[in-house]
């Protein structure tokens, strides 16, 4: 790593910054440094995966160890490949966050994790989540909280044998995890491919939707008001309906669902909802690029689609998105501006993470 890198930092969004390395953190232009950088390049804050799971690359059916180094492996590919934030929505177990505490923060993405996921009796994999009962939903959620979680992962729906689909919480059970969460300083996503769902997790006031294919226009601004997150992992569904049985009720909803998404995907964004890239486990978190295009492909706009891979998801995290002097050095270079071609986020030239040249 070069302790005093100087870097002209030109972002795709217009505008040009130049900033030094200085013990990992950006500062003002400084006439001692060693090394410029930058000055023919592109420059992103980092590329952002709304919706990962560092713990494994497939969902077993039963809860199983998890092996830390491998997580930690998934996560060094991911930084490799310029994602610099990482929202992780849980597991069977706590990897992620024991991640954070283990691993050091400038060898990964920054992480934004729940723990294990809750789910009633019956509403997820047998075995995986935490299945509570719903009574006691607020003493769960302190639970998983645990004084280290950002986030905690409810499964809000789950098929049922013959019937599909069915609410696993109540809005009042909803509501109950919603301000446990928030007076322990965490927020609260919620799973949820169901038709009447995430209405009710927007009008219970939950923080995040996660795939969310139903989701309704009126339930927009009330997200939006809150700066509430809506990922919609177009790729991972595309994927699950492509598993299912040809013309099943399953497919056929899930199908309906990715017409939906589309077409409020635009709305969504205009209404100033927080739409955010996530892989799930269609593809690797260092892939993301590839969820990034499929949203596009909805008839987003790139200029859009950027802030929704590389913007909204450090913004809603509280990190910089336009290098300020004392934030952490975080940054991915790119030879071809992304904004003439998307494709560009596949190869970054330059990935830095609190000023350690990564690649």
């Amino acid at each position: 790593m070069l302790m005093r890198t100087r870097l002209t930092l030109r972002s795709p969004f217009g505008g040009t910054v130049v900033r030094t390395i200085v013990e990992g953190r950006w500062a003002n232009d400084g006439s001692d440094a060693d090394v410029s950088l930058g000055e023919d390049m592109w420059a992103l804050p980092g590329l952002v995966d709304g919706h990962s799971h560092l713990a494994g690359d497939a969902m077993p059916h039963i809860s199983s160890p998890t092996d830390l180094q491998e997580a930690a492996r998934r996560a060094s590919e991911a930084l490799a490949a310029g994602v610099t934030l990482l929202y992780d929505k849980g597991w069977s177990d706590e990897t992620a966050l024991d991640l954070i505490e283990h691993v050091a923060s400038s060898r990964r993405p920054h992480i934004e994790a729940a723990g294990r996921m809750i789910a009633n009796e019956g509403g997820y994999y047998a075995g995986f989540a935490n299945e509570i009962d719903p009574d006691e939903i607020g003493a769960e959620v302190e639970r998983a909280v645990g004084g280290r979680a950002a986030w905690v992962k409810l499964i809000g729906d789950w098929p049922r044998p013959g019937v599909g689909p069915q609410a696993n919480f109540t809005i009042a059970e909803l509501e109950t995890a919603v301000v446990t969460a928030r007076r322990l300083g965490a927020r609260v996503a919620v799973h949820t491919m169901a038709r009447d769902v995430p209405s009710i997790a927007v009008a219970a006031g939950v923080d995040s939707v996660e795939h969310g294919l139903f989701l309704q226009e009126e339930d927009l601004d009330a997200l939006a008001r809150r700066g509430g997150i809506w990922v919609p992992t177009l790729r991972q569904v595309e994927a699950t309906a492509a598993s299912l049985k040809p013309g099943s009720s399953g497919q056929k909803l899930l199908l309906d669902g990715v017409a939906n998404v589309c077409r409020i995907l635009p709305l969504a964004m205009e209404a100033g909802v927080v739409v955010l890239a996530g892989t799930d486990m269609a593809v690797p978190s260092a892939e993301v690029a590839a969820e990034a295009i499929r949203i596009s492909e909805c008839g987003v706009a790139t200029a859009t689609v950027l802030r929704i891979v590389a913007g909204l998801g450090h913004e809603s995290a509280g990190r910089s998105v336009t290098f300020e002097p004392g934030t952490d050095a975080d940054a991915v270079l790119y030879g071809e501006n992304p904004m003439d071609d998307l494709g560009v986020l596949r190869h970054p030239l330059h990935v830095i993470r609190q000023g350690r040249f990564v690649r």
